[in-house]
């Protein structure tokens, strides 16, 4: 018998005891300082039976001929290959009637919007490939620019996916990411009858601070139309809402204030989720941002914080590690991200940079014209690279973000670590507290 390569070892806040979690199967338990010395030393010889039986029950240690490589790299290409569900995100309009400073989406096509001949081209890419493919499902995430400058278009899109879904007997379901400043109850009802899931909406601080992180394109603020916005999703049990708030050095003290506007104590938007954005200038359109950025270090404990402070309010997470065989969705064979003119890309953090595209959709709506990036990125593997195969972190991290392995390095292939190491040991720390609260 010997013990998981994925077992991380987290001191407690006072330090008198550790967690031990298990990156692979999740796996969490306390242990003293005699049981993390045994697991550090690598062998389970001093282990008396019966922690030895309860370890092995748990999979914190295994038997000598079990390679957690292959499970893991096994798991990693079933997920990246299985088509069972096709998903894309269209940009209905790279335009925007907002001007935030950070936006990834600041790149000289700004102005390009998807016409009903484009919609139509995309809705055959999707249902071909759909069907070549044989997925029972299929889900559209509407972004942009701003999604709801053309939502005509949009509602198109949604109708003729939706009725074929429901002819063939396939899951559907759409989801949207919005500013909220135009989102009103006729919308809503009209989303909500084309199987809209879930909603996206971002509010960045209480009012002086949103107004001057997210102004209109006249200089004007936002708050009031996306606190609104939040206001009737609030009500809406049909939909899941998260409230994005994205954070930086500029605004994470100023967010305490926002989630006692926002929380149990205030507006009481505790129907809603919270969800804390870490701004990065991954992409040239927001590089001049960079010195506002947290750094890597500091992210865990940031987040443990406003975690801690987003529940004191009412708002409800669960903060257990998930295990991810890939990074995140965009590594999966059947997902694309779509520009309006059909340029097809991987992450919407390269959308409108040259180097970054995948290919496009031809007037028969066939992705063609396949770039050596494409090849590059969907060749990732992280059992082909050193460091990631001896890090304690790979099952909850996949290999890493695609967007940082290329900014820091300039290939897709490499190493892409991002809110993994620091970020998972205080997501630890904070399952075990609320576990602890919820037993009392």
């Amino acid at each position: 018998m010997k013990f998981s390569k994925y077992n991380l070892i987290i001191p407690s806040k006072k330090k008198e005891h550790f967690y031990l979690f298990n990156t692979f199967n999740g796996s969490c338990f306390e242990i003293d300082s005699s049981i993390a010395y045994i697991i550090k030393a690598g062998s389970t010889d001093t282990l008396q039976e019966e922690t030895r039986e309860l370890l092995a029950l748990s999979g914190v240690a295994i038997a000598d001929e079990v390679n957690e490589d292959y499970v893991l790299a096994y798991n990693h290409g079933r997920s990246k290959y299985s088509n069972f569900s096709h998903m894309s995100t269209v940009l209905l309009t790279r335009d925007c009637n907002l001007k935030c400073a950070y936006c990834f989406q600041g790149t000289e096509k700004a102005s390009e919007t998807m016409t009903m001949e484009q919609a139509d081209r995309y809705i055959n890419f999707t249902l071909t490939s759909a069907k070549q493919s044989g997925a029972k499902d299929i889900t559209i995430y509407l972004f942009g620019g701003e999604p709801l400058m053309n939502m005509d278009v949009g509602f198109y899109i949604l109708d003729k996916i939706k009725s074929h879904c429901d002819e063939n007997d396939m899951n559907f379901s759409s989801h949207i990411i919005t500013n909220g400043t135009l989102l009103n109850s006729e919308l809503i009802e009209k989303l909500l009858a084309l199987n809209c899931k879930s909603m996206q909406i971002t509010l960045d601080g209480i009012k002086e601070v949103h107004n001057k992180r997210r102004m209109y394109v006249n200089g004007n603020g936002s708050f009031d139309e996306t606190l609104n916005a939040l206001r009737l999703l609030n009500e809406i049990k049909d939909i899941s809402t998260a409230i994005r708030i994205n954070i930086d050095k500029t605004n994470v003290s100023d967010t305490y204030a926002l989630l006692d506007f926002i929380g149990k104590d205030g507006e009481n938007l505790t129907n809603c989720s919270i969800s804390f954005g870490i701004v990065r200038t991954q992409g040239a359109a927001c590089s001049g941002y960079s010195s506002n950025c947290l750094s890597d270090i500091e992210t865990g404990d940031v987040q443990y914080e406003l975690w801690s402070y987003a529940e004191k309010q009412g708002f409800k997470h669960k903060r257990k590690p998930q295990r991810r065989f890939i990074y995140c969705g965009m590594y999966c064979d059947n997902a694309y991200t779509i520009t309006p003119s059909l340029d097809v890309y991987k992450c919407l953090e390269h959308v409108g940079v040259s180097e970054h595209l995948m290919g496009r959709i031809d007037e028969q709506g066939h992705l063609v014209d396949q770039t050596p990036a494409f090849y590059e990125w969907m060749t990732v593997d992280p059992f082909k690279n050193e460091e990631c195969m001896k890090c304690v972190y790979l099952p909850t991290c996949g290999g890493g973000c695609g967007v940082t392995a290329y900014t820091k390095t300039g290939s897709y292939q490499a190493k892409g670590c991002y809110l993994v190491k620091g970020t998972v040991e205080k997501q630890v720390l904070k399952f075990v507290e609320d576990t602890m609260k919820s037993r009392v």
